[in-house]
């Protein structure tokens, strides 16, 4: 009977009409800077090449770089697990006892997103999440983390799982699209992807609601647009036939009037050379006149300098006469003064 109970409420809970599905939000940067959906921030522990790793991503542009086997793509698939995501997204493995290190029997990943509202709050580790994010931001991180086991297929998710993959679904994080998560198997599927799916996928990555429906729309309304304008070119009348014979006499006439109006454009040009040649000539006279004036300034310092060296010289030269001249003249004397004593 009991058994028989629970086969009832099963069928029951088969039968229950699914929870309405909730509507994507505007996604606005709160006081901190991070969007809705960004990664707050992620911790590892014994998760393929990582022993452990916590660290938290700044609200902007962030880019990990790394040579080959430096675990860039168990970071994808840490963040893509840690989202309640089937391992079969990363088209690596089908089990999630795969993703634990080698030599270890269990291992866990944790990650906070940026909230959509103060009021949104989840549980880890047995202890609460505080409503103010480490940036400062009012917006309450959604916090999920999953244990991994190796020696199960099923892994252990702390925290209400339900809850969060519909926050994750108002912040328009969708882990099947490839656009919006790549992972580095999946890239063969990404590249196989036609021109029309790899827009539509790229709408849904933006994070924009309502792009996928006005796109849609829009496809709709050309359609009709295309069928408006075969049904204007068949009920054409003969009113549109004169007024295309109207348009064709005014183009006749705009082509007559078009070189008259050259012919004043090209005058207006002219014009306005011959003002800027006028305003240049004056401009070169100057020139010219400070060329003039810098070459008789330079001239007047040489000459200068010269006649400065000359009088320089002609002193030099003097001193060796007047010194003669003396020397001529106590000769005079001594030789007037023997002739005065020898008379």
């Amino acid at each position: 009977m009991a058994t028989s109970a629970a086969r009832a409420a099963k069928r029951a809970r088969i039968a229950a009409p699914p929870p309405p599905t909730p509507t994507p939000t505007q996604l606005r940067r709160g006081d901190g800077g991070y969007v809705p959906g960004n990664i707050v921030e992620i911790e590892l522990s014994n998760f393929m090449t990582y022993h452990r790793l916590a660290c938290r991503p700044g609200p902007r542009l962030n880019l990990v770089l790394g040579p080959n086997g430096s675990g860039k793509s168990s970071l994808v698939c840490a963040i893509a697990l840690a989202l309640a995501a089937d391992p079969g997204v990363l088209g690596r493995a089908a089990s999630v006892g795969a993703f634990v290190k080698r030599g270890e029997e269990s291992g866990h990943v944790k990650i906070s997103l940026a909230g959509t509202h103060p009021n949104t709050l989840s549980a880890s580790r047995g202890r609460s999440i505080p409503r103010t994010s480490p940036s400062g931001s009012s917006m309450a991180p959604l916090c999920q983390e999953r244990k991994l086991l190796i020696s199960s297929r099923n892994s252990i998710f702390k925290g209400a799982t339900y809850p969060f993959v519909v926050n994750l679904f108002l912040i328009s994080v969708f882990l099947l699209n490839c656009v919006q998560l790549l992972p580095q198997d999946r890239v063969v599927e990404f590249a196989k992807l036609t021109p029309i799916q790899l827009l539509e996928e790229t709408e849904k990555a933006v994070g924009f609601p309502d792009l996928p429906v006005q796109h849609r729309q829009l496809i709709d309304r050309s359609k009709q647009l295309k069928n408006l304008e075969v049904m204007s070119l068949v009920l054409r009348s003969k009113a549109v036939k004169q007024k295309e014979q109207t348009l064709n006499n005014l183009k006749a006439l705009n082509a007559e009037l078009k070189e008259d109006v050259e012919h004043v454009q090209q005058r207006d040009k002219l014009m306005k050379k011959v003002d800027l040649m006028r305003k240049r000539l004056q401009w070169l006279k100057y020139e010219m006149k400070k060329k003039e004036w810098i070459e008789a300034h330079e001239q007047e310092k040489t000459m200068k300098k010269k006649m400065e060296e000359t009088a320089k010289i002609w002193e030099d030269s003097k001193r060796p006469i007047e010194e003669l001249k003396k020397e001529k003249m106590s000769h005079t004397s001594n030789t007037k003064r023997t002739s005065n004593q020898l008379a």
